[in-house]
């Protein structure tokens, strides 16, 4: 009768070796386990009744987080539906996005947009794709507000750049004198919706943007 019960344990309790692999008995195993303790316990001294509703109580407490474990994956599943639907739902509308890339094409580039919160001196600094610094550009002493430069794709030696898109940053100076690197503000509309590594993006003018840069979404 012992021998019954310890096979039926070492069939459900893992071994040293198994530990490793699965730390935790999951509530069908531990079932088959009581039932099996109970077909084989001793008729002369059956379990006693606290130890008996202290493991339904566990039984019933295990089921209740399983339960409760699959309904919270279940809910996180459908919201990341639901945020993807959202999400899809962009495309076709006109947004703005706080950015850092320019495109250039056949020697014009498109417009740099850029908000000031303060007065503040602007620097403006561009780059090609390996982050080599082509441009450097004093735009002055500029007002709080929007403000516009149009880059003529050239670099500082005056020498036009190919196609393609570069990347710059608009530099300023703060209330301590400390020099702050300042947002851009890019827009059109939205071509695409990318879903990646669990991230979402938008494509604006060929370019991807986090869907946490939008900062204005029109129709």
């Amino acid at each position: 009768m012992i021998n019954a019960v310890t096979d039926a344990t070492q069939m459900f309790w893992p071994t040293e070796r198994d530990r490793s692999i699965n730390k935790e008995l999951d509530k069908d195993a531990f079932l088959r386990l009581f039932i099996t303790q109970l077909k084989n316990q001793n008729p002369l001294e059956p379990m006693d009744n606290t130890e008996f509703i202290s493991q339904l109580a566990q039984f019933t407490a295990l089921e209740q987080t399983t339960n409760m474990s699959k309904a919270f994956q279940q809910f996180l599943n459908s919201q990341e539906s639901f945020s993807k639907l959202q999400a899809a739902s962009l495309v076709g509308k006109n947004a703005v996005v706080s950015g850092k890339y320019v495109n250039l094409k056949s020697g014009s580039a498109d417009t740099i947009v850029f908000n000031l919160e303060s007065n503040t001196p602007v620097t403006l600094e561009i780059y090609d794709a390996d982050e080599n610094l082509l441009r450097r550009e004093d735009l002055g002493y500029l007002e709080a507000g929007i403000h516009s430069y149009v880059w003529d794709g050239r670099d500082d030696e005056g020498t036009l750049m190919p196609d393609g898109t570069y990347t710059y940053k608009l530099l300023g100076i703060d209330e301590y004198g400390n020099q702050v690197e300042l947002g851009g503000l890019e827009g059109g509309k939205v071509e695409a919706v990318q879903f990646l590594n669990g991230e979402v993006y938008v494509v604006i003018n060929g370019i991807k943007y986090p869907i946490s840069s939008i900062m204005e979404i029109s129709a």
